[in-house]
């Protein structure tokens, strides 16, 4: 399975099939990274099993054929627009509803985290990052339209990061502090894997850096998610013998997920699709229907090391077996590619919903994102088309010009509205 999965990311940056951070290219980087680190470091944890290699085998090889496949059915860009950069194209960044949305989420952000805070100082300031977290995981408050500051500053983050500088510096750090401040008020790292993910995206898709720069950061990253782990699960009665070693850190975070998956079984209730929608399920509860929900905080296992993920497969097995696994490797290789084939096509929505693509391909050793997100990936996708429009525009024009009853003109092949 090494030997293959490197021919193949050989093959493919090698005769420039898509790029790196191509669906099917970060996959099998992905799990080519895994299989490695346990050759390198196999004694950490208990040895990979057939129920994880059977089901890998059936969902590399699915979802690379079908994001390539979907990829290449899709039309390209005209040739006019093909060498394009985004920032010429107009009208396609919608700066009324983006600064429209950038006010919102610098009025609830700190609100937001004003109101965690406020909890959180009633009890001993010495652990308030374990007490931080220990909110977000147990805690059953809700603070209303506030939560939607995640997922605003996720649009904001992606959108500012492609359209700089018409999106100007100092907005890009306001909004890159309110999703660091985001992420503070649950102690969630995906915030900040979110953020530097989009960030390397961005930079290498406008030709900033460079591979090397690229492997750096990741290296940096993974550090710096160390640190915030130990000030996370710091506790000033905690014993010093307890204090996770970077090894320790690694094995949990990185390899540990793909052992635990050994111990997920089918789950033999009678409710259809249990594990995977589990957001319909519950918002079908919400609403007074009679339908188990199960919790979104998995159960510990040991692998000897402690862990509560179990790589993407996790909620497909348990639903379907390796039938479900094979069937959302279809479904994510159709999904990524066609968001990729936007992309590449210089759409300025599909390149920025990408970004949370790129996140989610990149995740997929650790977790499920998308379909156990569902209500947050549908928001983000809502959002992210109001301000990335394609179709049609909407400027500050309407508020200061009258009204003509000429037709609307043509941009870039797309119609501009006076409103």
């Amino acid at each position: 399975m090494i030997i293959v999965m490197g021919l193949l990311v050989a093959g493919f940056l090698s005769f420039k099939v898509g790029d790196v951070f191509a669906p099917w290219t970060i996959t099998l980087l992905v799990w080519l990274a895994m299989l490695l680190l346990f050759q390198v470091q196999g004694d950490l944890l208990y040895p990979l099993g057939d129920q994880f290699l059977t089901c890998l085998l059936l969902w590399v090889p699915i979802l690379v054929c079908t994001s390539l496949i979907t990829y290449y059915l899709l039309p390209g860009a005209p040739p006019d627009e093909e060498s394009t950069p985004l920032m010429s194209r107009r009208p396609a960044f919608n700066d009324v509803l983006f600064n429209f949305l950038y006010f919102i989420s610098m009025v609830i952000t700190p609100l937001y985290l004003y109101k965690i805070m406020k909890v959180v100082m009633m009890f001993d300031l010495s652990d308030m990052l374990w007490n931080l977290r220990i909110l977000a995981v147990y805690g059953d408050e809700s603070y209303g339209f506030l939560n939607y500051s995640y997922v605003l500053n996720q649009v904001l983050l992606v959108v500012a990061f492609w359209e700089y500088p018409r999106v100007p510096l100092w907005k890009v750090l306001t909004i890159v502090l309110a999703s660091i401040m985001s992420a503070f008020a649950i102690m969630e790292k995906g915030m900040l894997f979110f953020l530097f993910s989009s960030m390397l995206y961005v930079l290498y898709a406008k030709r900033v850096i460079r591979m090397r720069s690229m492997v750096l950061s990741v290296l940096s990253v993974v550090l710096v998610f160390f640190l915030i782990n130990i000030a996370r699960d710091y506790r000033e009665d905690a014993d010093p013998n307890d204090a996770m070693t970077f090894l320790d850190f690694f094995g949990i975070y990185v390899m540990s997920p793909a052992v635990a998956f050994e111990q997920v079984q089918e789950d033999l209730t009678p409710q259809w699709g249990s594990h995977t929608f589990q957001t319909v399920y519950l918002f079908l509860a919400r609403w007074g229907g009679d339908y188990e929900v199960n919790k979104k905080l998995q159960e510990f296992v040991w692998v000897p090391l402690p862990t509560n993920v179990y790589t993407i497969f996790q909620p497909f097995f348990e639903d379907f077996k390796y039938k479900g696994v094979a069937f959302f490797a279809f479904f994510y290789g159709v999904f990524s590619g066609w968001f990729y084939r936007l992309a590449r096509n210089n759409n300025g929505f599909g390149k920025c919903v990408y970004a949370m693509v790129v996140y989610v391909l990149a995740l997929q050793f650790y977790q499920e994102n998308v379909m156990l997100s569902i209500v947050s990936l549908i928001q983000f996708i809502f959002f992210t088309y109001l301000v990335m429009q394609q179709d049609f525009g909407i400027t500050w024009r309407s508020a200061f010009k009258k009204k003509t009853d000429a037709p609307p003109t043509e941009a870039g092949g797309r119609t501009e509205i006076e409103m």
